[in-house]
């Protein structure tokens, strides 16, 4: 994942790609534009790697993280409450058949926290 602004940042990391023996698969590369200021509405041009178009997309998930062209959180917000309401549930039924203390700890930082708290960087 990186940030490319222009088609000479494209040509150079292509070039420096193939000068160190390493592939870029066209095929499973997308392109998210991304323009805070907005300053125009033109479609963006297309990326051609090597002979091969690169698809532009409007959202992408990267490891786990949803990511769009207007760099708002409104889809990875969505998903994270989805999971996180459904793995609290879980919790809630552990509790309601018993389960005490340190076994409810262990599944809610091994489960819950874990879905709740992955990819936030403090």
């Amino acid at each position: 994942m990186g940030t490319i602004q222009s088609t000479e940042d494209l040509f150079r990391t292509v070039d420096w790609s193939l000068r160190n023996n390493l592939r870029i698969n066209a095929n499973k590369t997308k392109g998210l534009v991304v323009d805070l200021l907005r300053r125009n509405n033109l479609p963006p041009a297309p990326v051609n790697i090597l002979g091969t178009d690169v698809d532009v997309v409007k959202s992408y998930n990267y490891l786990g993280i949803g990511l769009n062209n207007k760099l708002d959180w409104t889809h990875n917000t969505e998903a994270l409450v989805k999971k996180g309401s459904s793995r609290l549930f879980l919790f809630r039924r552990l509790r309601s058949f018993g389960v005490q203390g340190p076994l409810l700890r262990t599944f809610y930082d091994s489960v819950v926290g874990s879905a709740i708290f992955y990819g936030i960087v403090c």
